[in-house]
């Protein structure tokens, strides 16, 4: 008897869970494609550099970069980018991360963080947040030209 019960409990959690995991499905009503542009000049920068055991100069740097943002409602309006790039300045390739936030007109801000692979100056990768609107989802490819000095 108290093996059919648990075995009925884990069929109810598991018909919840699917439950759940549909109506979270369903939630999603609509995707649309936007676009922005951005510019923005370095704020704070402080960087460290290395020697790899391999002979390869690495320049580490933390930064605040300022600006503004164009494009999409949702996309536009004053934007802070903090970085943390590590770039392989013998080879000038790299990884660029961090997170944004645009401060748009009305509602929430836009924030994102982001990861992106650095290669002579141009970065490109994907940004994951969410729209001034709290149901709204960010998902974004990201490319920009990119120096660490701003």
């Amino acid at each position: 008897m108290r093996r059919l019960l648990l075995v009925a409990a884990a069929i109810a959690a598991l018909t919840a869970a699917s439950v759940a995991v549909a109506e979270g499905i369903e939630g999603a009503k609509t995707a649309k494609s936007i676009a922005g542009t951005f510019s923005a000049t370095s704020a704070n920068v402080s960087t460290r550099t290395c020697t790899t055991s391999d002979g390869k100069s690495l320049s580490i740097t933390l930064a605040r970069y300022t600006g503004q943002s164009t494009g999409d409602p949702d996309l536009s309006g004053a934007i802070t980018l903090r970085a943390r790039s590590i770039i392989n300045t013998t080879d000038n390739v790299g990884v660029v991360e961090g997170a944004l936030r645009i401060d748009v007109a009305s509602g929430r801000d836009t924030y994102a963080t982001y990861a992106t692979v650095y290669d002579h100056g141009n970065v490109a990768g994907l940004a994951i947040g969410r729209a001034h609107d709290p149901s709204a989802r960010l998902v974004a490819n990201m490319s920009a030209g990119f120096s660490a000095n701003g």
